[in-house]
């Protein structure tokens, strides 16, 4: 019962327990008119019986257009622990501010601060900017890449490690629609500048198909390959999920 109970959390939760990369692509609003627009979510479970099941989900996403500025602040906090063991603790915050350039290019700055203590990653600080360019957009392909400086602070196993880091980040998405499939997909690049041996190459990627008017097939996967994981945790973490979706 615990097993099953602790499922239904991350399922419900829908977290990607492996991901040290952030995928903020998937995170914007398409929304490009003059405004404020927002969501937020929470839940929070608590379950009793041979043993206690905590779930707990937190995730505020909001964005403000301004002509050419556009901002997007993003909060997400996720948190599962069965009895003593904690199976999902993680939570990012995220700030980006966008300034439109041309129709071609735009520049971005961010900062964020990240942890995940089942990966040991204590802390992770980050901030960056760099030039965003819009390779297509039509109405069923969208393309975009970006060439990202990222100053990166980060303390693993225990605050054991610490290490400075002055990275590049840079990273392609692509969106692809149609009246019967959906398929979106970032890949992201992020070497370390003084050592390129020191890299992490992550891809977050969702396709659904539409079976009928009220089915759909959804398949969703994520990656990352950090060649400087912490210790103890392998150099390859990926998650696949796939389920079916019902509307009425």
């Amino acid at each position: 019962m615990k097993y099953l109970i602790l499922f239904f959390s991350l399922l419900f939760l829908q977290v990607k327990i492996t991901s040290q990369v952030i995928n903020i692509e998937s995170k914007r609003f398409l929304k490009d008119t003059n405004g404020f627009i927002g969501k937020a979510d929470l839940n929070f479970n608590i379950n009793q019986n041979t043993s206690q099941v905590i779930s707990l989900g937190v995730n505020i996403h909001s964005q403000y257009v301004h002509n050419r500025h556009r901002i997007l602040a993003i909060g997400d906090l996720a948190f599962i622990k069965a009895g003593k063991q904690d199976f999902v603790n993680s939570g990012y915050q995220h700030l980006r501010y966008n300034y439109k350039l041309s129709k071609l290019l735009t520049w971005e700055a961010f900062i964020q601060a990240q942890y995940n203590r089942i990966l040991l990653l204590d802390r992770r600080y980050l901030a960056g900017t760099g030039p965003r360019f819009k390779l297509i957009k039509q109405k069923n392909f969208r393309a975009y890449t970006a060439v990202l400086y990222m100053f990166e602070y980060q303390s693993q196993n225990n605050d054991s490690i610490e290490s400075y880091n002055n990275r590049l980040s840079s990273y392609l998405t692509v969106s692809i629609s149609s009246k019967k499939i959906e398929f979106t997909s970032t890949t992201f690049y992020q070497p370390n500048l003084a050592n390129f041996n020191d890299y992490r190459i992550a891809n977050d990627s969702a396709f659904e198909i539409i079976i009928t008017g009220h089915f759909n097939f959804k398949v969703g996967f994520n990656l990352l390959y950090d060649t400087r994981q912490p210790i103890g945790i392998p150099n390859l973490t990926y998650i696949l999920k796939n389920g079916l979706s019902y509307k009425f």
